[in-house]
């Protein structure tokens, strides 16, 4: 799950940046009786990012459920195949000192429903979670365009999709990495083996699996992020209230 985990937060540091960055370009365009295309523009891709993440999350969560076999990230002990007994390989430039691959892109028939449910929501939530700030960029412009970008809705639904990004967030990466360590389980923890030829132990051309669960912090600093965002609207309603009196 880190490649995911990995782009998500890309996606979601991109996503608020964006919201940051609308918010100012707004509330300036409004003040200084500017076109709002920029608003538009953004309410356009916001909406149609948030439409695209639903049906993605909807897909993925389908075709893990559905299709056999299932593509799925699975974590192994590190681990490097050893070249029978005189066999050379020849060509490279450097040479490998040490070290191996420590998880494995795989097919994987059969694979438990546990796995597969863990699998696909963490997925789903993969897509859900960028989705989440993309609806709530689009209900920002919709409150710019009416002239009212510090309205109470926005600032709960900040408020909501900071949750929803701190937990759903956390949840993505855990999940897909509990499937993952099952999968690998189920895939690689053979118990007897049978082969012919000179081979002493076919373990040294087989992974084993392993287990990791991996805590991303990019969650909580988003999270967080949100919740001051929903302060910043609620501070700014309230000067705009105060302005709006003295008028």
């Amino acid at each position: 799950m880190s490649a995911i985990a990995g782009m998500t937060g890309i996606v979601m540091a991109t996503l608020l940046l964006g919201a940051i960055a609308l918010l100012v370009v707004g509330v300036r365009a409004r003040r200084d009786g500017g076109s709002g295309a920029v608003v538009t523009t953004a309410l356009i891709v916001a909406a149609g990012y948030a439409v695209l993440s639903a049906i993605g999350a909807i897909i993925a969560l389908l075709a893990v459920l559905l299709q056999n076999p299932v593509g799925i990230t699975v974590p192994v002990q590190e681990f490097w195949p050893q070249l029978p007994a005189g066999a050379e390989v020849g060509g490279t430039t450097a040479t490998r000192a040490g070290g191996g691959f420590s998880s494995a892109d795989l097919l994987i028939a059969d694979l438990s429903l546990g796995a597969r449910l863990c699998w696909a929501i963490a997925l789903a939530l993969g897509w859900l979670v960028p989705g989440a700030v993309a609806a709530l960029i689009a209900v920002g412009c919709l409150r710019l365009r009416a002239g009212r970008p510090f309205a109470p809705l926005l600032e709960r639904m900040t408020m909501l999709t900071a949750v929803v990004v701190l937990v759903g967030g956390l949840l993505a990466e855990v999940l897909g990495d509990i499937a993952g360590s099952m999968a690998a389980q189920e895939a690689l923890a053979w118990t007897s083996a049978a082969w012919t030829g000179d081979l002493a132990d076919p373990s040294v051309l087989l992974p084993q699996p392993g287990f990791r669960i991996d805590v991303p912090l990019w969650p909580v600093g988003a999270g967080f992020g949100l919740a001051a965002l929903a302060t910043v609207f609620r501070h700014g309603r309230q000067l705009q209230r105060d302005s709006e009196g003295l008028v």
